[in-house]
């Protein structure tokens, strides 16, 4: 019986803490991904990854379970295929124009990705809104974003990478920036790191929002 009083009153307390101390996206614990037709909008828990502050990285958001989980400014908590898929169900169309060998592309013979346009904000608790997703990277050379919905789910199977947002043109990433066509980090023209004086410190829950551009 004693163990059942327990049960409650821990319950009774998280409903509380859920109820009066935070909004309730904030106290969100199951992990998936988030799909809003209507707002034609895709959310995807994350967390801070401090390193990034002051080391470079083209990756800007990777899901923690992939091989580039560790290598990006926001660690994913959801699967990169469930996010391919999320995509498609608010009506996004991939690009699919960016191969592996475009990879390989020199310093002026980059492609840049195509797809869906999107609007990407990140938010957390205390943010005060969205926060565009630009405003969260410092770039050596800063241009307009044009992010797309790149597709590439194919080799998300094959590779198993994570990765959710790159911040150039990628041949793996189911997001990217198509500002920065391919080669730009392979040949270092342009080098990321996430702005410590706008993002919150390491470790913190952010929610990722890509939302279909009007």
């Amino acid at each position: 019986m004693k163990k059942y009083v327990a049960c409650a009153v821990v319950f009774l307390a998280l409903v509380a803490l859920e109820t009066f101390s935070c909004p309730v996206w904030a106290a969100r614990t199951d992990l998936s991904i988030e799909v809003n037709k209507e707002k034609r909008e895709v959310i995807v828990p994350a967390e801070v990854n401090g390193k990034y502050f002051d080391v470079p990285t083209r990756h800007g958001v990777s899901y923690v379970g992939g091989s580039n989980g560790e290598k990006s400014i926001l660690r994913a908590l959801s699967d990169e295929k469930k996010f391919h898929e999320a995509l498609v169900e608010i009506g996004a169309v991939p690009g699919n124009n960016v191969k592996m060998d475009d990879m390989k592309a020199g310093p002026d013979s980059g492609v840049s990705v195509e797809g869906s346009k999107l609007d990407v904000f990140v938010t957390w608790e205390g943010s005060k809104g969205e926060i565009p997703f630009d405003d969260l990277i410092k770039a050596s050379e800063e241009r307009p974003s044009d992010y797309r919905f790149a597709g590439n789910l194919e080799v998300a199977k094959t590779a198993n990478a994570g990765c959710i947002l790159c911040l150039d043109s990628c041949a793996a990433g189911i997001t990217s920036n198509a500002s920065y066509p391919t080669g730009t980090t392979q040949h270092n023209l342009v080098e990321f790191v996430g702005d410590k004086d706008v993002l919150p410190p390491d470790g913190t829950r952010v929610f990722v929002i890509f939302r279909l551009a009007q």
